[in-house]
């Protein structure tokens, strides 16, 4: 049998190969520690920091304004984006997409994962 880590770089890769707009992505705790790394951009550390820290300030907001759960965030950049979605509240599944992605697929891949890695992290 797989161990956790080989089945969420399974999802992790399938999710890579289903698109070419996605550039890199990972799975972090909402500490901020790295769980899996496939940004590929040198510190890693710093990024599973940043994307806790997005994570908290999302669930914060939602909490603040009565959103309901908190579930995804969507950083836009001038060269590319940040994806956040929650996965059960015990991690983050970050995606970098490149900025003239198709959104709609990137959203349908992205979301399928998160529901398979929420199975892994309930």
């Amino acid at each position: 049998m797989a161990t956790k880590q080989e089945r969420i770089e399974a999802i992790l890769n399938a999710l890579k190969t289903a698109t070419v707009d996605i550039q890199g992505l990972s799975v972090v705790s909402p500490d901020g520690m790295m769980i899996v790394n496939m940004l590929g951009d040198g510190d890693g550390d710093t990024g599973a920091a940043m994307g806790a820290a997005v994570g908290s300030l999302g669930s914060r907001v939602a909490e603040t304004l009565r959103l309901g759960g908190f579930e995804e965030q969507t950083i836009r950049g001038a060269n590319s984006s940040i994806l956040l979605f929650d996965i059960e509240s015990s991690a983050y599944l970050m995606l970098k997409i490149a900025a003239n992605s198709n959104l709609g697929l990137v959203l349908l891949e992205a979301r399928e994962a998160k529901g398979k890695l929420a199975t892994i992290f309930s």
